[in-house]
């Protein structure tokens, strides 16, 4: 997987979790990542996601591998790079499973949210962790020299 694609294209990642929502807290599903991710270059996302129901959502856990091709930041080859992270986040309902009615979120949770068919994307949350934890500077080993000088016919 190139970063490019991660930029220009979403990643998409849909499970519905109303039956879990319904079940007791503490209830729990595991899922592996490869069913979940569409569009994903075979092997370049690895792990197992669990899904938790706790009081008052969904707390995602993970760990992940993740393998992607980087440009080198002195000699600009291209090189493929291992990612490993570790994903732990809680999801909110915007819409009560029980009565159906809209519940009011506080602003601390107005990042990733369970939409109003109780369907959580993980595409989208799984893409901001690579993101997030791609190298500032990647190189493509740490004694890179980078672009070599050539010597051009008739220069003096």
């Amino acid at each position: 997987m190139k970063v490019e694609d991660l930029n220009k294209s979403q990643l998409t990642g849909a499970i519905n979790v109303a039956q879990l929502l319904k079940d007791p807290t503490g209830s729990s599903r595991n899922y592996d990542v490869n069913t979940i991710i569409e569009k994903q270059p075979e092997g370049s996302i690895e792990g197992e996601i669990t899904l938790i129901h706790t009081g008052q959502g969904i707390l995602v856990r993970s760990k992940l591998s993740v393998q992607v091709e980087l440009v080198c930041g002195r000699c600009l080859k291209r090189f493929p790079y291992s990612i490993n992270f570790a994903i732990e986040e809680e999801l909110r309902p915007t819409i009560d499973i029980s009565s159906g009615l809209p519940l009011h979120l506080s602003e601390e949770s107005e990042g990733f949210t369970i939409d109003k068919n109780h369907v959580l994307d993980l595409g989208e949350l799984i893409r901001q962790y690579i993101l997030l934890n791609l190298p500032m500077k990647p190189l493509c080993r740490p004694d890179c020299a980078g672009i070599k000088e050539m010597k051009v016919y008739g220069s003096t």
